[in-house]
């Protein structure tokens, strides 16, 4: 880019350099930790310097960074100059230039300028990348510079601190990267024409003075929050320090209660008990009997003592007043450590007399000062308890004391532990022993203080001792605190200019974007159109097909019945029903196609593996066939090199109802010449693989056209299904079910010539399977009594009349209820139930009837058209015996029947 004049271009090199440094030092005021702002305006500023000069606007860039990051820090002094301080400034001038290096030169070679973006995809590219992305540059490269040289930075909060600067770098450049463009538009040569100058540079200031604003009034609301949080969190503390001591004053009572309930208790037993609350409280650092015994018996205890631990073991400390008792350390665990304390005369100290003397007062456990315990490398806090046992007494006002149980409890175990769950890592505290005024336990190093002006002082209570905690949130709790609340309201303010710049850069090339659309628009229009007169016309069709497939059988049933209906001849009134009989196979076999292509294309269809014999099938489709060639004139071949029965396991009606579509569509389509059914079976050690070929001389099929035959109720063109009849679902359906059973279905065809269908499929070997046919004895069911549940009239007429051709005494109601009255009230063998039925359906009817009677008692058939698996899943599930399918066929319901004689 190039400027109208030399020195309008050596000017603006200085201004932006400045304001590098000027609008930083405006900007520190919103700063809500040194040098980290919410706000960057001079990325912006460098970001544009490196657009328009490029690598000549480093000089002044790194100047400008190193200036500001040295004042601020350190300000207008050199005396704090030394290389650390050096060397900081200087990484972080040096982040400043890569990120504006590497930002500049992106929309110097590809993006272009920022106000003159060729389409949304660019000005989302030159937010989310330039105004967004490569700010992570300059904020980690800083980020880092600050934590390793400043002190009052940290790796530990790293993230934190690398986001505030990445959120302040990038409301920068997306604001001040417009605004300084206008700016500096009139100046610039060959530059496109700017629309919406006004609306764009007032839109980027006020987003500029609302987000500095904004920021800076909820960093102070903040802070106080913080406070306040503060205030909440120290009462946390209190209560759950209070918790711990509580603990550790439970303990030594549950000890004390034990060994109050023994008589006598030998070491082993105390060993045992000690362990199980060392186990549970971790913070005991040693358990211990004392026994208290007069100076008289002395000498039987040291005897004891002797005999436990041998002869170096004696009792020491000698009465501080010679009327006083002996508390003698008789047992002690853990032993390894505390060896020591074995026979040791526990009243010869006066602070832990004193707190004997508590405890025998108020027979509750009493605490000691403060003990420092030598046993470690360095002398750790520790505090003692003692808690009363009495001897047994028949006097209720007599307590005489048998001895103490006594605890040893860790002070940092106790309070770290405390002090861990309280999550009071952002606060310095330290407690003090009241009675001497000293620290034994703080949570900070040497170098660090509480401070004094916001300290919180808070005396304990417990076991007779009372202690002193002061604490003070660190610095970085309440810069936290702001400092997680800040960035959240930073990342709401980026969303939202990130949103408002777009819209602005969007309105610079809005009319050729708007025109574009419109011509998008256009095209998309006429394409939906069209695909959807091809839908419409695929429909059409579709509905002409099946109203003239439907409307042929139909036509034969009712033509033949009205003909049935006006003989007298048996022998035509025979004819007449066959061929109904035939037409309405027909049309049972035009809705299974349909139902299969649902199920396909619904993902309901499932493969029913079984063994079975490939010799046995294609014997059966020899037969099927060789009649309708012999018939139409063609000639009918089925080559294979099958040796005899050869049993795989697949689906063989599956695979039968491909080979039927495949064969039957081969004889349909031929007039002259022949169909020939070619089998290539290749056998293996598991599997058997073959390659079916079905050939014939045809009419063919057009190249273009060979792939639409596949897809659902399409055919090669609509005269086919004019001359030749059919749905279009057959060669769909095969070509799903190939591919269901892991097979292949492909075509070879030549208009005029003939085609080639070929299927290719693989079946896993299987052992010989018993071919002998179940022999169901159906002259018995005269006998049965039969209860039929149907509401239509129709149905009750054909199912009476086939009943009573077998002699079966019947009765039938017209839903579940009266089915469930009947059955309480007469004796049936057998019940017929229609699932479909008002008042009560059959699956509600049959759910009730099992209450009373189960499926060996009173078998129930469930007669519905619903024959989906799931449905009849849900049939056997609900309580029916089996399932028989409408239309109802006489033979299959009375080998049904006998089943139950």
């Amino acid at each position: 880019m190039n400027f109208k004049q030399k020195w309008q271009s050596q000017l603006c090199y200085l201004l932006l350099a400045s304001s590098y440094f000027i609008f930083g030092k405006l900007l520190t005021v919103f700063a809500f930790q040194d040098q980290v702002l919410p706000i960057w305006l001079p990325a912006g500023a460098a970001l544009v310097g490196v657009f328009i000069w490029g690598w000549r606007f480093v000089p002044g860039l790194a100047l400008a960074s190193a200036a500001f990051n040295w004042t601020t820090a350190h300000g207008w002094s050199v005396v704090a100059l030394s290389l650390p301080n050096a060397i900081e400034v200087c990484v972080i001038a040096f982040g400043a230039v890569l990120q504006a290096l590497v930002g500049g030169y992106l929309l110097r070679a590809w993006l272009g300028h920022p106000l003159h973006l060729q389409s949304r995809l660019h000005i989302g590219y030159f937010i989310g990348l330039i105004g967004i992305a490569i700010n992570l540059i300059s904020a980690n490269v800083g980020v880092f510079a600050l934590s390793f040289y400043h002190p009052e930075y940290s790796f530990a909060n790293h993230w934190n601190n690398m986001l505030a600067w990445w959120l302040g770098d990038s409301l920068g450049v997306l604001i001040a990267t417009p605004v300084l463009l206008i700016a500096l538009q009139p100046w610039l040569t060959k530059t496109k024409k700017l629309h919406n100058v006004a609306s764009t540079f007032a839109a980027c200031s006020v987003l500029c003075l609302s987000v500095a604003l904004t920021t800076f009034l909820y960093n102070q609301n903040n802070l106080k929050s913080a406070h306040i949080n503060a205030q909440r969190e120290v009462q946390i503390i209190e209560n759950i320090i209070y918790r711990y001591v509580n603990q550790s004053m439970l303990a030594i009572q549950a000890l004390a209660h034990q060994l109050q309930a023994r008589e006598q208790f030998s070491r082993l037993e105390f060993e045992q008990i000690a362990k199980s609350l060392k186990t549970q409280y971790t913070f005991l650092r040693a358990l211990s009997w004392n026994e208290r015994i007069d100076l008289s018996q002395r000498a039987q205890l040291n005897k004891q003592l002797a005999e436990l631990y041998g002869d170096d073991i004696d009792i020491k400390g000698e009465p501080l007043i010679q009327s006083d008792p002996l508390v003698v350390v008789k047992y002690i665990t853990p032993l390894n450590g505390n060896l020591g304390a074995l026979g040791f005369n526990v009243f010869s100290k006066n602070n832990r007399k004193q707190a004997i003397i508590k405890a025998d007062k108020t027979t509750e456990p009493q605490a000691s000062d403060i003990i420092y315990l030598v046993q470690d490398s360095r002398p750790s806090p520790a505090y003692l308890l003692f808690s009363p046992v009495f001897k047994p007494s028949s006097s209720s006002d007599k307590y005489e004391i048998k001895g103490y149980a006594t605890a040893v409890v860790q002070v940092e175990t106790l309070l770290g532990e405390a002090l861990r769950q309280a999550q009071a890592q952002l606060f310095n505290i330290a407690f003090y022993d009241i009675s001497n005024n000293d620290v034994f336990y703080k949570n900070f190093s040497s170098d660090q203080l509480i401070d004094e002006h916001n300290k919180k002082i808070i005396t304990l209570f417990f076991a007779g001792k009372k202690w002193r905690m002061e604490l003070s949130a660190k610095d970085e709790y309440t810069s936290r605190q702001n400092h997680k609340l800040t960035l959240m309201l930073l990342i709401l303010q980026l969303s939202i200019t990130a949103l408002i710049v777009y819209i602005l850069l969007l309105f610079n090339y809005q009319h050729h974007a708007l025109n574009a659309l419109v011509e998008q628009r256009t095209r998309s229009l006429a394409q939906a159109k069209s695909q959807s007169d091809r839908a419409n016309q695929a429909k059409s069709r579709f509905l002409a097909n099946m109203s003239h497939e439907i409307r042929t059988p139909l036509n034969a049933v009712i033509g033949f019945a009205s003909l049935a209906s006006a003989t007298q001849n048996s022998w035509e009134l025979r004819d007449y029903i066959e061929k109904i009989g035939s037409a309405s196979k027909t049309l049972l076999n035009l809705v299974n196609d349909i139902l299969d292509i649902a199920k396909i294309e619904s993902n309901h269809l499932q493969i029913d593996a079984h063994p079975f014999d490939l010799q046995a099938l294609f014997s059966r489709i020899d037969t099927m066939f060789s009649s309708n060639a012999q018939q139409k004139g063609i000639a009918w071949q089925i080559i294979h090199n099958l040796p005899g029965p050869t049993w795989v396991i697949g689906d063989e009606m599956r695979l039968e109802q491909v080979l039927i579509n495949l064969c039957s569509n081969a004889i349909k389509f031929t007039q002259r010449g022949s169909v020939m059914l070619d089998v290539e079976v290749e056998y293996g050690t598991k599997q058997v693989a073959l390659i079916i070929h079905v050939t014939d001389t045809g009419i063919g099929i057009e190249a273009d056209k060979q792939l639409a035959i596949f897809n659902a109720f399409s055919q090669a063109d609509n005269s086919t299904s004019r001359k030749y009849g059919g749905t279009g679902l057959g060669l769909a359906i095969a070509k799903e079910l190939s591919e269901l059973m892991q097979g292949t279905l492909s075509l070879k065809s030549q208009v005029g010539q003939g085609s080639t269908f070929t299927l290719t499929i693989k079946l896993l070997n299987s052992s010989a399977q018993s071919t002998q046919l179940e022999h169901v004895d159906t002259s018995k069911i005269h006998c049965l009594q039969v209860l039929v549940a149907e509401d239509n009239p129709v149905n009750q007429l054909v199912i009476k009349a086939m009943l009573s051709s077998f002699d079966i005494q019947h009765t039938v109601v017209a839903n579940g209820q009266e089915a469930i009255e009947a059955v309480k009230h007469h004796h049936f063998d057998i019940i017929l139930m229609d699932c479909q039925m008002p008042i009560m359906d059959g699956y509600q009817a049959t759910a009730a009837i099992r209450q009373f009677k189960n499926a060996d008692e009173l078998p129930i058939i469930a007669l519905t058209a619903d024959v989906m698996p799931e449905d009849k899943a849900h049939a056997l599930a609900i309580g029916f015996n089996r399932h028989l399918a409408k239309p109802l066929e006489r033979d299959k319901l009375a080998i049904c029947l006998a089943n139950y004689c």
